[in-house]
């Protein structure tokens, strides 16, 4: 009777140990399998990012901080699964890429700011570049980018922030002007000028865009004093009219 029920004991605490085994591998599986989902993420992010390069001017470190996120959570995927031979393939890939860059990506004048051509663009342009901000942050805070140059990273994406913006009140200014809607133009001109005056240090394409708006701001001017005038002739028509009916000579029936 002992032996039967000591064997039963040692069944049970050998099933209780297979099953929490099971459990904790289980778990284990759906951790792993959490991790590799979220630095797929990050990779997609990173890549989908990079592809806006053609509409937006990367600089060669926010170019690399990319790729080496890139490279970063594909590291994490094979430490999570060695066996994914893709992974090895893409992670040499992406070292390939970062040593090209290194050697041959060029920025400044050989990447000029092209405005958007409609709403629809500068908005997609204006959140490319808050998420580019985040991913820098991101990185500043890991210790991935050192204090100077995250600032010097994030001024920059700032003042393409609001290069876009001038853009957009460039374009919605040259209607109103088209539509002869000049209080309109005027508020989006006091507008983009309030903007520029925040940049402390202009690029010639700022200023560029200030004098043109001041160019504007003067050829509305012109068209009101001009409205102006014409409205004075035409009242002091009327009231000579009104006059000259008021006293001329009555007619004698």
């Amino acid at each position: 009777m002992v032996y039967i029920i000591v064997l039963f004991v040692i069944l049970f605490v050998g099933f209780f140990a297979y099953t929490s085994y099971c459990n904790i591998k289980q778990e284990q599986e759906i951790e792993r399998r959490k991790k590799i989902a979220r630095y797929k993420n990050i990779i997609n992010d990173m890549d989908e990012l990079l592809l806006n390069a053609s509409h937006i001017p990367y600089s060669k470190n926010l170019v690399l901080m990319l790729q080496n996120r890139i490279l970063f959570a594909l590291n994490n995927i094979l430490e999570c699964n060695p066996s994914l031979t893709s992974i090895r393939t893409r992670i040499t890939d992406i070292n390939n890429q970062i040593e090209y860059v290194n050697a041959n990506y060029k920025s400044g004048e050989d990447n000029p700011f092209i405005p958007p051509k409609d709403d629809r663009q500068a908005i997609s342009m204006l959140k490319t570049i808050s998420k580019l901000r985040k991913v820098a942050r991101s990185e500043h805070n890991r210790g991935k980018i050192d204090p100077k140059a995250f600032i010097t990273e994030d001024r920059r994406l700032e003042i393409l922030s609001i290069k876009i913006n001038i853009s957009s009140l460039m374009y919605h200014c040259r209607n109103a002007m088209a539509a002869r809607q000049w209080g309109t133009a005027k508020q989006l001109i006091n507008k983009a000028h309030s903007i520029i005056k925040t940049v402390t240090e202009k690029d010639p394409w700022l200023e560029s865009r200030d004098k043109e708006f001041s160019d504007m701001d003067q050829t509305i001017s012109k068209e009101l004093t001009a409205m102006n005038q014409k409205e004075m002739k035409d009242i002091k028509e009327k009231e000579h009219d009104e006059l000259d009916e008021l006293f001329m000579p009555k007619k004698k029936w």
